[in-house]
């Protein structure tokens, strides 16, 4: 019996040195998934407590960051079906000061990128999620591909496909303001 208490306690061990390890990229996707500090952290734990009592069934042959990524996806996932309309990215701007930075120091250069970031923040929110989390993942978290295909347990092509339809799709909702998006604009 001793021995297997032992066990458990170097298991309990690596989940801490792991989760430890990942604490900061789990918030981080489910801060861009939620859009505010609050429902990310509640997501977060969420995510972390089902990636330990599940600790015992993950294959120690794949990426636990992938893994424990893909659990927070889903406590995400969950937590968005339970509360809707989507959540807001305004809340994220303006807890983060998400805005770009301004190589052009004029009031109305900065005018004109903090119109780019609420229109930009608009259009992520009037996509589905499914392309929300494509976005996110991919051009927010700077995610690859075969990382995105594993975490979210899909076909390669198949998240380079969605990737691509989420970018279109975003930018025909934002081809509506195409102005403040052309290089000339500035």
């Amino acid at each position: 019996m001793s021995i297997r208490l032992f066990s458990r306690n170097q298991e309990r061990e690596q989940f801490e040195r792991l989760a430890a390890e990942n604490e900061r990229q789990v918030y981080a996707v489910c801060y861009h998934m939620m859009g505010n500090r609050e429902d990310a952290q509640d997501c977060a734990q969420e995510a972390m407590l089902r990636a330990f009592k599940a600790f015992g069934s993950f294959r120690r042959d794949a990426s636990f960051t992938t893994w424990i990524t893909r659990i927070a996806m889903n406590a995400c996932t969950d937590a968005l079906r339970k509360r809707r309309p989507a959540a807001s990215l305004d809340a994220m701007r303006e807890e983060t000061n998400f805005d770009v930075p301004d190589t052009a120091p004029t009031a109305y250069a900065r005018l004109v990128q903090k119109e780019r970031m609420r229109l930009l923040r608009e259009g992520l929110d009037q996509l589905p999620e499914e392309m929300r989390r494509m976005i996110v993942l991919r051009d927010m978290r700077g995610m690859a591909y075969d990382e995105i295909a594993e975490t979210l347990e899909l076909p390669l092509g198949t998240v380079k496909s969605r990737v691509n339809r989420a970018r279109e799709k975003l930018g025909g909702i934002l081809q509506k303001s195409s102005e403040l998006f052309s290089s000339q604009s500035v």
